[in-house]
């Protein structure tokens, strides 16, 4: 079965701008999607973080490309009361960063797999499911 979508967590995002370890991977899903192969979804409160990580690491000017690319490469998804409020059943969970619960919540409403490299969203799969980066393609 053939899947339409995907939800990214920033994670794999920065290991992309950044040139870390499977990088390309991450390059392979955004040509796939810019191709029509695929969309990819990421919370506005996701972009945020890719957008801080980069900054610090690499500076403002960085920060403004990937904003730029982000909205380039992804559909970037608003946060609304009730994707919030299923950002907060996941935090209860325990084990998983507030922002990381967004990304997840994302994957949970729309039923569609996660791509991230985060050991974090082990304590989720078994709500979601999860694309591993390490072994994506």
């Amino acid at each position: 079965m053939a899947i339409d979508a995907y939800v990214i967590d920033a994670q794999p995002l920065v290991v992309f701008i950044k040139r870390e370890a499977h990088w390309q991977r991450v390059s392979d899903a955004i040509s796939a999607s810019a191709r029509g192969s695929f969309d990819l979804r990421l919370t506005a409160v996701n972009a945020g973080e890719v957008v801080m990580a980069t900054e610090r690491e690499l500076g403002p000017s960085a920060a403004q490309g990937a904003l730029a690319g982000l909205q380039q490469w992804t559909d970037v998804i608003d946060v609304d009361l009730e994707l919030g409020a299923r950002a907060g059943w996941f935090k209860l969970r325990g084990g998983i960063s507030y922002a990381d619960c967004f990304a997840a919540a994302l994957a949970h409403r729309d039923g569609i797999p996660l791509i991230t490299g985060d050991p974090e969203f082990r304590r989720v799969e078994d709500v979601i499911r999860i694309a591993w980066l390490d072994t994506l393609g």
